[in-house]
């Protein structure tokens, strides 16, 4: 998310705790920080979303978005020695289309609501394989110390996960709001993610 944009949102508003919109859309844009656990591997990143949702009810919304949960490198060319070897992160990227319901409870302040949902993740990683084969993944074998012969299993795979999370929409002005949330994302193959977000909706 572009720091610029969000001032730019930000400043364009004209702060009231009582300002409201009465359109029934709304996009929103959030960045912040998240932890990844899949297969073997465990990833602390930088994380962000955006979606557009709909009111269909007083108390409900529809959301579907897109968002970023890991981007760690992978790694293109693999050690040839030890020390190399204890160097090396291998990478994880995932990122994920989504589809949520959020149930809303409305204050003077803003709104904390909850959320519900379902998405489909493309995961794109490596581990180092301790038995020499990959149940998961294409296996690629490589030397270290000219003679020792290790095994890195790679793959891009889609997961279907499902993903709850509580947060707070705060009034800034008439049509933007701060949005901070928290969520957790459970997957098949072992997927978990745990993430804290900070950003801004804008109601249409």
């Amino acid at each position: 998310m572009r720091i610029g944009i969000a001032i730019l949102f930000t400043l364009t508003g004209v702060f009231s705790q009582n300002a409201y919109s009465d359109g029934d859309l709304y996009g929103v844009v959030a960045g912040g920080y998240g932890k990844t656990d899949f297969e073997t591997n465990d990833v602390d990143h930088g994380a962000y979303k955006f979606g557009i949702g709909y009111q269909f009810d007083r108390q409900w919304y529809a959301e579907f978005g897109y968002q970023q949960l890991a981007n760690q490198s992978l790694v293109d060319t693999l050690p040839t020695t030890s020390l190399g070897l204890e160097e090396t992160e291998f990478g994880l990227k995932a990122n994920a289309i989504y589809a949520a319901v959020l149930g809303k409870a409305g204050s003077r302040t803003g709104e904390l609501f909850y959320r519900l949902g379902v998405m489909n993740i493309d995961v794109e990683g490596q581990h180092l394989s301790d038995t020499g084969q990959c149940d998961f993944g294409d296996t690629r074998m490589f030397s270290v110390d000219g003679d020792a012969q290790m095994a890195v299993c790679e793959y891009d795979e889609g997961v279907f996960g499902g993903v709850i999370g509580i947060g707070f929409d705060f009034y800034l002005g008439v049509n933007v709001m701060l949005r901070t949330e928290v969520e957790h994302i459970t997957g098949e193959n072992g997927l978990k993610h745990n993430a804290g977000y900070i950003g801004l909706r804008y109601n249409f």
